[in-house]
């Protein structure tokens, strides 16, 4: 039975459901392929079975089921995150039924539907009635001057302690840090982008399909700012890291008028070189 279809039996079969909605990739116009994730928002009023992970033996055998959560209009939505096969990946959410009236009666479509969604099932016919999808949203915002200073602040932190640790050649630790420098480095390398599309720009979470968004040219730079699990080759990679970051710091701070924190560049930057020579 195709994948889809053994979730809705199963839903269809559980009185205590009564809608199942599919977004993500897969409902919108992103890119998607075999391995893509099922996204299904489960509405209901009664979810007492997913307590235990018995239930999802009534869809498939499965091979791994993480139990997390997230804030979704005011309300804490449980999830359950399922690796059933090698190609059949599912992260159930599981809403208030009354949050889809809520968003009905207000006609109000969040990110997360606006940028596509299917209805695989509305047994009460209340889905239908939703909002159709513009598919646009999760817009990147313009950091204010605070939020661009602590982005900066948090990458030469991670760069200190990164240097600090190759340093005493604790390679596991700076590795970590390092990984750490990347995330705001990430972040720093969307507003850059999203400067030269006038703030239109709505990339993915945690570099999803960076490449193809980002300019060529430092896509292949970030090639060099990747080390191996080796002292010197990580001070290189850590100094070509700080390199495509100053650039992009510096012309984002240039496009808003912000100070781009010259001060910790020069020390921080000056201390790895030591290091690295």
């Amino acid at each position: 039975m195709d994948n889809l279809k053994k979730i809705i039996t199963w839903a269809n079969n559980k009185p205590s459901i009564r809608a199942l909605i599919l977004s993500g990739s897969l409902a919108g116009m992103g890119r998607k392929d075999k391995f893509s994730d099922y996204d299904i928002a489960v509405y209901g009023d009664n979810f007492n079975f997913i307590l235990d992970d018995q239930w999802l033996l009534e869809i498939s055998t499965y091979l791994v089921c993480v139990h997390e959560k997230f804030e979704f209009m005011g309300h804490t939505i449980p999830t359950r995150l399922t690796i059933f096969d090698i190609d059949f990946n599912v992260d159930f959410s599981f809403h208030p039924l009354s949050l889809l009236a809520d968003m009905i009666e207000h006609k109000n479509l969040p990110d997360d539907y606006n940028i596509g969604y299917q209805i695989l099932l509305d047994k009460d016919e209340l889905a239908i009635k939703m909002q159709k999808p513009s598919y646009k949203g999760f817009t990147l915002s313009k950091p204010d001057e605070a939020a661009f200073k602590n982005n900066a602040d948090e990458f030469w932190f991670e760069v200190y302690h990164t240097a600090k640790y190759l340093y005493r050649d604790d390679l596991w630790a700076a590795k970590f840090r390092d990984w750490s420098a990347k995330k705001w480095m990430r972040e720093m390398l969307q507003w850059e982008h999203a400067c030269k599309l006038n703030w239109d720009f709505s990339p993915k979470n945690d570099g999803k399909n960076m490449k193809d968004w980002i300019d060529q040219k430092i896509w292949e730079g970030l090639f060099l700012c990747f080390g191996t699990f080796d002292k010197q080759n990580s001070l290189e990679a850590l100094e070509n890291t700080i390199k495509i970051y100053r650039a992009a710091a510096t012309a984002v701070a240039k496009h808003l008028g912000y100070a781009h924190g010259q001060k910790s560049d020069e020390a921080i930057s000056n201390f790895v070189k030591s290091l690295l020579h």
